[in-house]
């Protein structure tokens, strides 16, 4: 059998031609992935692919590239043998014993539970053992001004032209291009008051995960009031960032003035750059201690200010509930995406499912 880097390297350089951003950090995070999943087409779609567009040209390679392999056809989902539970042995990627190979799966099986347990019924070792195992986040792109060269998209007259040169002026061979995509900055503000205190520690767990993993991403705590706490969590374990961010934090398990944090915010950082055609997500569950009609104003002035602005409230777990607390009530009406943060799966689900090229 070919060497596994080497087939996968191969692998992308199809992808390449078939008119995909895959650079050399994506064949690395794409080998990477398929060590640790044991799961070539998985890997492949959660880190070669950016776009959505992407998905049927990737399949289409997927399935030609690898039509020989019969352990490496593309796998049909299965409700009682998720794909993550598959070993590398089956993709091909590794060769381990009978013993290591149930290893990995109970591993993964277990992570896969721990992503859907809500976060207030998480022990401290089982948040630890989750974020270990990775968040698999969700890219915020947009598209740049600039373009790349592709198979299809907008015509590119100018490199049409200079191929013209070759064949006495004739435009024999066309060429295409597309816009690139480019990082869009994720601002995150964590409720940290009481009322939130079963989930304020998991959340900065994923808020450090977002940041030593992609660029862009700023954090702020609010109780009755703002801290900027992204520098404290872009450094060292997850255990050493949250011990320096509470240091910062003063208001930690206090009250909640979730429209006078938001008006620091804006006025602070917002409209100096920082929420600026972003996606602005707020993690709390909207119990607000301030006056709601400052609130509603701040959502207003976010809605403005910001390309989207996303909601996490753990509260919509239970599916009896309804937004019916005077905090919520006033920011409804300015947010694009209201979803439920009580547990990874449901923080992961409500930010892949907006965040994207617009």
């Amino acid at each position: 059998m070919s060497d596994p880097v080497e087939l996968a390297t191969r692998f992308c350089r199809v992808l390449r031609a078939e008119g995909l951003a895959v650079g050399t950090g994506q064949i690395i995070d794409f080998c990477r992935a398929a060590a640790e999943l044991g799961e070539l087409y998985w890997a492949g779609l959660a880190t070669l692919v950016s776009d959505r567009e992407e998905i049927a040209v990737y399949d289409r390679v997927f399935r030609a590239f690898f039509s020989g392999h019969e352990s490496m056809s593309m796998p049909e989902p299965q409700p009682d043998a998720p794909a993550v539970m598959r070993t590398a042995h089956t993709a091909g990627l590794a060769d381990p014993s009978d013993e290591d190979a149930d290893q990995q799966v109970a591993m993964a099986s277990h992570v896969e539970l721990l992503r859907k347990k809500s976060f207030a019924d998480c022990t401290e070792d089982e948040l630890h053992a989750l974020f270990a195992a990775g968040a698999r986040l969700p890219v915020a792109t947009r598209r740049s001004r600039r373009y790349r060269a592709a198979r299809k998209g907008s015509p590119d007259f100018q490199r049409t032209l200079r191929a013209s040169f070759r064949t006495g002026a004739e435009p024999v061979r066309r060429a295409w291009r597309v816009r690139r995509l480019r990082p869009r900055r994720v601002v995150l503000l964590l409720d940290v008051s009481g009322s939130m205190a079963a989930y304020s520690r998991a959340l900065l767990f994923f808020a450090h995960a977002g940041v030593r993993a992609q660029r862009g991403w700023e954090v702020f705590c609010f109780g009755t009031r703002l801290t900027r706490v992204t520098r404290e969590l872009a450094q060292g374990t997850p255990d050493e960032a949250l011990r320096r961010a509470a240091d910062e934090v003063v208001d930690w398990d206090g009250g909640t003035r979730i429209g006078e944090s938001l008006k620091r915010f804006l006025d602070g950082y917002g409209h100096g750059g920082l929420a600026r055609g972003a996606w602005v997500v707020v993690c709390s569950d909207g119990l607000e201690f301030g006056d709601p009609e400052m609130l509603g104003q701040q959502m207003l002035r976010l809605s403005r200010l910001a390309h989207r602005v996303v909601w996490l409230n753990p509260l919509k777990e239970d599916p009896a509930y309804e937004p019916l607390v005077r905090g919520m009530q006033a920011a409804l009406p300015h947010i694009d995406v209201f979803s439920s943060g009580h547990n990874l799966a449901g923080l992961v689900e409500g930010l892949a499912g907006a965040l994207g090229p617009r």
